[in-house]
């Protein structure tokens, strides 16, 4: 958070009902206080939200949080914000998405000429460095005491973005694109999404995060790094050979697998990313599905709504790549970004609704123009330029109200928990709430 001064002076809000255009309504009790997205159970609640939450990883508990111990105790100044940690990974991670998308605007042009390999291998150490970094914040705020909600779902917030653009990051590696491999492109760059939605859906029921032994943020990134690191050294064209079909299962195929699986495996047999593919999709289903099966079970049918907006998401996305393949081809990277930004804002409020213990609304108002899209492309009256300036602003849009909102949110929890959000030395010098400080 900025260190914020406005001069002038701060707004008073008229306690008695006002009037606009004809229809009488009463002050918003959060408005009049000077909040907005932080209504009065939001601010009780807040302050004293304690997160909860265990990590089952080996990789995470022997090598992971280790490192980031040491460089917590060694080499991070304590006055260092733990946010600022956040943030640089999160920047790292933006800074590679930009190289990717400008040698690789389509995905998969790695498998060509001309697209240079050092792209890959500085996304695999902005991964690693990102997933050190997340892992480093934590213990740098309890090392500076500086724990707080907000530091929680700064985190929280800057994971949910990193989700598409880290998923894209590893198709580009792989070679996957919506041209010649579309269900394996949206599988890689949705399943992030969908482990991190289902993950935060169900903490906003149980109060608690538990990883499992494989998990996506250790296991997952460590494996996403290692795919670019591949990509670098032997080429993106390797993920598109046969090398681990003809060397692992291919001579043991007709004694291991039955004669009906193996009728179906290709002459030229399976390629590298496709097992890769195979494989998670398995793990996938049955990781997700037993999470989805145990909060419904244990907290009724009525918690599987909040699943609805990310269902939408995922569902529309897919129906536009389906049937409408030249617009996604014209439009592959406004597209993810707009995916990327209304995902964001759906979990982002998600875990928000979490800490304070707030209803989650599942309609979420950014999601209309996306029928109105869908809508625009299946009557098929208007051009190929208006419907690409169309998303393109839907794009825009998105992703300002998304910062938007974040930077209000901020704004709001650093007020009412009396914190900077990049500053943990500066004592927050307000003495009560106005709208002054706020906006």
């Amino acid at each position: 958070m900025i260190h914020h001064r406005a001069e002038n002076q701060p707004i008073e809000a008229d306690p008695q009902t006002m009037k606009c255009e004809g229809i009488f309504f009463a002050p918003d009790e959060q408005e009049v206080n000077g909040y907005y997205y932080l209504n009065a159970r939001a601010q009780s609640q807040l302050p004293g939200y304690q997160y909860s939450g265990k990590d089952n990883s080996l990789v995470y508990k022997y090598i992971l949080s280790p490192l980031a111990t040491f460089l917590v105790n060694n080499l991070t100044p304590r006055w260092l914000a733990p946010n600022t940690i956040t943030l640089l990974g999160l920047a790292l991670m933006g800074l590679s998405y930009s190289f990717m998308w400008y040698y690789c605007p389509k995905l998969d042009e790695g498998l060509g000429e001309g697209v240079p390999r050092w792209i890959f291998l500085f996304n695999c150490v902005a991964m690693l460095t990102y997933q050190t970094l997340d892992n480093m914040d934590g213990k740098q705020a309890r090392r500076t005491k500086s724990s707080s909600p907000l530091g929680l779902l700064f985190d929280h917030g800057c994971d949910s973005l990193n989700s598409l653009p880290g998923a894209v990051n590893w198709a580009v590696a792989c070679g996957l694109g919506f041209t010649f491999d579309p269900v394996q492109a949206w599988f890689v760059i949705s399943c992030p999404m969908t482990l991190f939605y289902i993950a935060t859906w169900e903490e906003y029921y149980t109060h608690e995060l538990i990883f499992p032994i494989i998990n996506g943020p250790n296991e997952g990134l460590v494996a996403g790094a290692s795919f670019s690191l591949i990509s670098f050294i032997w080429g993106v064209r390797y993920w598109h050979g046969t090398s681990w079909f003809d060397r692992f299962i291919e001579p043991y195929s007709s004694k291991l697998l039955p004669s009906t699986v193996s009728s179906i495996i290709p002459d030229y047999g399976i390629r590298n990313v496709d097992l890769i593919f195979y494989i998670c999709v398995v793990w996938l289903i049955q990781e997700e599905t037993l999470k989805i099966y145990q909060v419904g079970r244990k907290y009724g049918a009525s918690s599987l709504k909040n699943l609805l907006p990310y269902i939408f998401l995922v569902a529309s996305s897919t129906y536009i790549g389906a049937y409408y393949p030249e617009f996604l081809a014209r439009n592959t990277r406004v597209c993810l970004n707009l995916v990327s930004a209304l995902f964001s804002e759906m979990v982002i409020q998600l875990m928000l609704d979490h800490m304070s213990k707030e209803p989650y609304t599942p309609y979420r108002l950014p999601l209309v123009p996306l029928v109105v899209l869908i809508i625009m492309l299946h009557i098929n009256l208007l051009s190929d330029t208006i419907l690409d300036e169309y998303v393109l602003t839907y794009s825009v849009v998105a992703w300002t109200y998304l910062l938007m909102k974040v930077r209000f949110v901020i704004n709001e929890m650093c007020t009412l928990l009396r914190i900077w959000c990049f500053d943990i030395n500066t004592p927050y010098p307000m003495s009560e709430i106005t709208t002054q400080e706020l906006n």
